[in-house]
């Protein structure tokens, strides 16, 4: 993880204290901690960090309380393109993930239903271990409403380098694409959808 991985300059504009940031795979609050630190007085609008596993949650309050962040709030669960329980690989890493021979189960649900009415969103970050697309078009009521910048992790499976910019710009044809790998190995791969 690079910090500027999800806000690389000449990609993604500067960011604002009116920013609705939506964290898809908050993991245990390190891009939380990138974020702030490029926004004025460390203030945003909301932001919400969506995490699956319960153990990376308590990871991301500490973050925020150590550093004592406002405006931040912490939802359990999985991002997904409807409201289900699945099986789920937890145990507090950044490899947590839905899958079908996991020991735990987790609550997922779509973005439109945990935000949709709430706020309009500015930012969708999403590092899900493959099931982006799914997480996409439960977002696709926000992600037209809205046209919030996106940054999304395509390097989980190789379809999604194709299959997630071509989602994209069938909902919102107006957005820039932007690529960006930010390490030596494959992983850290970012799609950036940009309006502007």
């Amino acid at each position: 993880y690079q910090p500027d991985q999800y806000f690389p300059k000449g990609v993604v504009p500067p960011l604002s204290n009116n920013e609705v940031f939506v964290d898809c795979g908050a993991y245990d609050g390190d891009t939380l901690v990138s974020f702030m630190e490029r926004i004025p007085d460390r203030l945003c609008k909301r932001y919400y960090a969506i995490e699956p596993d319960t153990g990376n949650c308590t990871g991301i309050q500490n973050t925020i309380i150590s550093n004592q962040f406002k405006n931040v709030e912490v939802v359990n669960k999985g991002v997904w393109d409807k409201s289900e329980t699945l099986k789920f690989t937890g145990g507090a890493t950044n490899n947590s993930c839905i899958s079908s021979t996991g020991t735990f189960s987790v609550v997922v649900d779509s973005i439109d239903n945990l935000i949709f009415p709430r706020d309009n969103v500015t930012f969708i970050k999403m590092d899900v271990q493959g099931v982006e697309l799914r997480a996409l078009k439960g977002a696709e009521q926000i992600i037209k409403r809205d046209k919030p910048n996106l940054a999304i992790c395509v390097y989980h499976k190789p379809e999604d380098l194709f299959e997630i910019p071509l989602y994209i710009k069938n909902i919102v044809p107006e957005y820039k694409l932007y690529m960006r790998h930010h390490e030596w190995s494959l992983i850290e791969t970012v799609l950036y959808a940009i309006l502007q």
